[in-house]
């Protein structure tokens, strides 16, 4: 429900952006690409411990990742192969924005730096997962949706915590935080994404099994 509203929300903030790319002739495959290359500028100033400007950045790829959907529609472009393109390049994006924040733990050196980098990459193969078993589902015939931590709940809480260390550097200096707030976040994310991993599995097996 809660979700549903926010895309509501989103769709209405969007409109005039998407009625300008629609006038203008840009593609939803072009605006794919666009926030592919949103967040590999993330990523960028991630590793460099921008993490103010990464968290900007990745808000608004979020809000380009809607809008290839909003203008496919708007547009009669909505097709098979476009669906296809903007679930790969999410996963790579994905991948981008995760691969920026190990090296952000990496560079960092601080006391955590290993957890952090650890935390990271289990947090990566949760999501992978995740969207796997969705993927994999689907190709068993089976809506597969369920689960506490699916991509815009990733995104949420991956820029929320993001912003947050950010602020916190601002004031403290990076070696001081010693990322701890991400490390926190990570953490939530790990358990999450390996929890709606396992719960996917086990209600497609169910499903298959009816």
């Amino acid at each position: 429900m809660f979700k549903d509203d926010l895309r509501s929300s989103i769709d209405v903030m969007v409109l005039p952006m998407t009625r300008a790319m629609s006038w203008l002739g840009i593609t939803p495959d072009m605006v794919t690409f666009a926030n592919f290359g949103v967040n590999l500028a993330a990523a960028f100033f991630l590793a460099k411990g921008r993490l103010i400007w990464a968290g900007i950045l990745i808000l608004f790829a979020g809000v380009l990742d809607h809008m290839d959907g909003a203008v496919a529609r708007m547009t009669n472009r909505a097709r098979p192969s476009g669906a296809l393109l903007d679930s790969v390049v999410d996963r790579y994006s994905e991948i981008v924005v995760f691969f920026g924040l190990l090296a952000y733990f990496y560079h960092l050196n601080s006391n955590y730096s290993f957890y952090g980098v650890c935390l990271v990459f289990l947090a990566i193969s949760g999501s992978v997962l995740v969207s796997y078993i969705r993927a994999r589902a689907e190709g068993l015939g089976i809506e597969c949706k369920v689960g506490i931590m699916q991509r815009l709940e990733r995104i949420c809480l991956i820029t929320i915590g993001i912003l947050a260390q950010g602020v916190f550097q601002s004031f403290y200096g990076t070696l001081q935080s010693e990322g701890l707030i991400l490390i926190i976040v990570f953490l939530i994310l790990t358990i999450g994404t390996h929890l709606t991993a396992v719960h996917r599995l086990i209600f497609c097996y169910r499903q298959l099994n009816l």
